[in-house]
């Protein structure tokens, strides 16, 4: 199997702790490198002080400005860290330029592509996104990763 992608760290922000530990944990099973913030402010925090996370999953907490006003700074103190804005089904925030965006409810399995994706260079985006495809869309069992 190819390596196609190297994911060293994700910082993932969710309110609900429950549903924190299973993203995180099933996002671990997939090799990723797993940061747990209760707020995006303490996820802020750690990259004002210098963290360069990969990507920053971040749920809204409440007021969805702030949030993006949090992306914004995120952004601006490190460039390259892509961003996946985790949203509830309905939910119609601004989103901010160049996120990610994936609406609840998902597997963690989805959240691992969106973040695979994010991070991949612009040359395998398009490749990534095709394998992932047709292992979408052949029957379960037909090819390996079908379940992807």
């Amino acid at each position: 199997m190819t390596h196609v992608a190297d994911i060293p760290t994700v910082f993932l922000v969710e309110h609900d702790l429950d549903l924190r530990g299973v993203v995180a944990e099933g996002l671990r099973v997939d090799g990723m490198n797993i940061v747990e913030f209760h707020r995006s402010a303490q996820a802020l925090a750690a990259i004002a002080e210098g963290a360069r996370p990969a990507v920053l999953v971040i749920a809204p907490e409440g007021d969805g400005l702030i949030t993006c006003k949090h992306i914004g700074q995120a952004k601006a103190m490190s460039p390259r860290t892509q961003i996946v804005l985790v949203l509830e089904p309905g939910g119609d925030p601004e989103i901010p330029p160049g996120s990610h965006v994936l609406v609840k409810p998902f597997k963690p399995s989805k959240l691992s592509r969106f973040i695979r994706l994010a991070v991949a260079k612009p040359a395998l985006r398009s490749t990534l996104q095709a394998s992932y495809r047709r292992a979408h869309s052949a029957p379960a069992g037909a090819t390996p990763g079908a379940n992807l």
